[in-house]
């Protein structure tokens, strides 16, 4: 069968696109003020323009068969492996962030992260998981006041 986009992709970009529009419809329906809706709107429409911009893509790609090698379904497997993995370590981040700080809790999912995506270098991950986390730090806490925990910042 020649298929242009598996069934479990796009069962999974329709519950990005479900979620991102139950996220806007709530956000609306508990208060149309420019506060309550200046971070969950403009994310749920970048969700949704993704959504958009992978279904068109996907689509102008000429149909590929489905029969696959045995190498090619091992990494497949491998690759699945992967994903779910870093699925898991973004749950333990968002379990965390309250636990050890958003801090520690960002800086340790960002270098984990660029470890299992391959990075070969030892100094290069904790540098940038240093600079991306102070800068998400110093951002937020600019935009916005509420709280967070912190460890080290």
């Amino acid at each position: 069968m020649a298929t242009r986009i598996s069934l479990t992709h796009l069962v999974f970009l329709l519950a990005v696109c479900a979620a991102a529009l139950f996220l806007n419809w709530s956000a609306f329906t508990a208060s149309d003020k420019l506060y309550n809706l200046i971070v969950v709107v403009p994310s749920g429409i970048a969700c949704l323009l993704l959504v958009v911009c992978i279904a068109i893509s996907s689509l102008r790609k000429p149909a590929t068969q489905a029969s696959v090698s045995p190498s090619e379904a091992q990494a497949a497997k491998k690759s699945t492996l992967g994903d779910l993995l870093l699925l898991g370590a973004f749950a333990v981040f968002c379990l965390s962030l309250t636990t050890v700080g958003f801090d520690v809790a960002t800086f340790v999912f960002v270098w984990v992260g660029i470890l299992m995506g391959g990075e070969k270098n030892k100094i290069a991950p904790p540098i940038f998981a240093f600079l991306f986390t102070f800068a998400l730090i110093k951002g937020f806490g600019s935009l916005f006041p509420f709280p967070m925990p912190l460890l080290v910042f």
